[in-house]
């Protein structure tokens, strides 16, 4: 099963209505795997860096099999 995934994240803790909306939305287009974080952009984005590091693998299975 192919998993359709989404990255949401805000700035800060305070924009909270702007974070549910984006997961709301993400679930509503039918995302399975979500990576979610509300950190500063100009800082470390970990879950940003998880979201790439798992696409890359499925990627790379793929092409592999």
């Amino acid at each position: 099963m192919t998993a359709i995934v989404g990255y949401a994240r805000t700035s800060t803790l305070e924009q909270v209505a702007g974070y549910e909306a984006q997961l709301r939305e993400l679930t509503q287009a039918g995302c399975t795997k979500l990576f979610q974080e509300q950190v500063s952009s100009v800082g470390k984005r970990q879950q940003l860096e998880a979201c790439l590091d798992y696409l890359r693998r499925r990627h790379a299975d793929r092409h592999q099999a």
